[in-house]
């Protein structure tokens, strides 16, 4: 659980696939925590209830987060999908609103899923509620006032802004662990098109690296920005990093090598 590691977590995104199969084993070895993704952009895949199951019985060497939406379901739905994962094995979940663009009906409120969740504790087998914030302050204090047990910030792209992004928490001891979300920055279209959907804003220092550098070495740029935000995102005070934005045969080969801190 998130809550109870020790040590600073290398976390990785995994999209479950559009169809059952049998992906996931491939992240034995790779991947000791990753975060099961639920039907990001509306595109339909594998419930992350199920996909996570799966791994818990599979690849028993990777603990699974569960990404619980609640734009698509209602709280008895929510309820019910956490009582099954629980069933069988599943221990955390991260709440969040879900896609806001296009325009959706959204069936369930984040902060009642919360608090409906920390209710539950009581009567469940133990599990954890955590919740993304943004990098200020006043909203990690919201969160945690709501009863989130961890946080997940970010994302982040440009290891030269994480330590004043990180630095507007205001982390204290007291506060639960923060996550920071890590996405490597591929290109400058990519790094663009990440700044459009809410990544913190890169410097132009690290742009022009990437469009200077050689056709065969961006993606060594790319990941050694990526290992330098996870060890800057340690130095200031996070719990762990959450590599994101990668495709899955990318995610069970070269990222298992590169991004290593």
């Amino acid at each position: 659980m998130l809550t109870r590691s020790d040590e600073f977590a290398r976390i990785v995104e995994v999209n479950p696939p559009e169809l059952p199969n049998m992906s996931h084993l491939l992240l034995e070895g790779a991947w000791d925590k990753v975060l099961v993704t639920d039907n990001v952009f509306g595109k339909i895949r594998v419930s992350p209830f199920a996909f996570a199951a799966r791994v818990t019985h599979d690849v028993p060497s990777a603990v699974p987060t569960v990404v619980v939406s609640t734009r698509d379901r209602n709280i008895l739905a929510i309820e019910s999908e956490v009582r099954g994962a629980l069933g069988n094995g599943v221990r955390s979940f991260l709440v969040v609103v879900g896609d806001t663009l296009p325009q959706v009906d959204h069936l369930a409120d984040h902060y009642e899923i919360v608090r409906h969740l920390r209710d539950l504790q009581q009567e469940l087998p133990v599990f954890e509620v955590g919740m993304p914030t943004r990098l200020r302050s006043w909203q990690k204090k919201r969160r945690i006032d709501v009863g989130a047990e961890f946080l997940v910030a970010g994302p982040v792209l440009d290891p030269s802004v994480v330590a004043e992004e990180v630095g507007r928490l205001e982390l204290t001891p007291d506060d639960p662990p923060v996550f920071l979300m890590v996405i490597p920055p591929f290109g400058v279209d990519w790094v663009d098109r990440m700044e459009s959907m809410g990544a913190v804003r890169t410097t132009p220092g690290l742009k022009e690296r990437i469009a200077t550098a050689e056709a065969a070495g961006k993606r060594e740029v790319a990941w050694e920005a990526a290992r330098s935000v996870a060890i800057e995102a340690r130095e200031a005070g996070c719990a762990g990093a959450i590599l994101m934005g990668c495709r899955f045969d990318t995610i069970v080969d070269e990222a298992a090598l590169e991004w290593r801190f």
